[in-house]
Parts: structure tokens; C-alpha cells; sequence
């Protein structure tokens, strides 16, 4: 039986792109300064950033939920 994306322990995707004005000046920088290995590696960093942020947002926002109930009662 052929294993699909879904059955694997570990998911990829492919990014094919390009990157134009301020952003690719920040990652120029960032890999002159070795603050990245490669662009792949600043596209995952990023990623990982973007993540932690969004999970911030999330726990925040239920913090807030709870509040508002706790409020109600």
C-alpha cells in the first residue's frame, strides 16, 4: 500500500519564488550577516516567527473569551 501525504509523520511542500523590493534586501542582509544560512533557512525562521505570533494571538484571544465569561457570571 502506497503511503499518501496524509499517512506520512512528516509533511513538505514546495515553495518556488521569488522575492522582490524590501524583502529580499532583509534577506540579503540577514544571510551577509550569517544571522541565516540560506534563504531556505530565513523562509523557515520566518515561519517559525509567523507561528509563535499566531499562537500568541490565539491564547490572547481565549484569555479574552474566558474573561468575557467569567464577566457573565
Amino acid at each position: 500500500m502506497k503511503k499518501t501525504n496524509k499517512d506520512k509523520k512528516d509533511s513538505s511542500v514546495r515553495i518556488n519564488t521569488t522575492v522582490t523590493g524590501e524583502p529580499a534586501k532583509w534577506l540579503e542582509e540577514w544571510k551577509r550577516r550569517g544571522l541565516v544560512t540560506s534563504y531556505t533557512d530565513a523562509v523557515i525562521q520566518a515561519l517559525r516567527a509567523f507561528k509563535e505570533k499566531v499562537t500568541e494571538q490565539d491564547l490572547k484571544s481565549a484569555q479574552l473569551g474566558n474573561i468575557r465569561r467569567a464577566e457573565e457570571w
